[in-house]
């Protein structure tokens, strides 16, 4: 059997490659009451053969990491888009 290939659709993922830094406005809430700026860090890499890209994003506010996600994104075929 012979493993698919990405499509050109999948490889448009790759614009999504690479490390990024930035300020983020984190909106009043009641984890955060008065709200605060933070800084965000992406890393995303390319992941099973080309067909999706994992991030990992971190928030820094006052000197501390306090919020860490992962994400997957890819083409879903089936329903002609991109997912999370």
């Amino acid at each position: 059997m012979e493993m698919p290939a990405p499509t050109a659709a999948d490889n448009a993922l790759i614009i999504l490659e690479g490390t990024w830094i930035g300020q983020e406005k984190v909106h009043p809430s009641p984890i955060v009451p008065g709200g605060a700026t933070a800084t965000g860090r992406v890393i995303n890499r390319l992941a099973l053969d080309g067909f999706a890209v994992i991030q990992d994003y971190e928030q820094e506010t006052g000197g501390k990491v306090n919020f860490k996600g992962h994400g997957v994104f890819r083409w879903d075929a089936e329903w002609q888009t991109y997912v999370l």
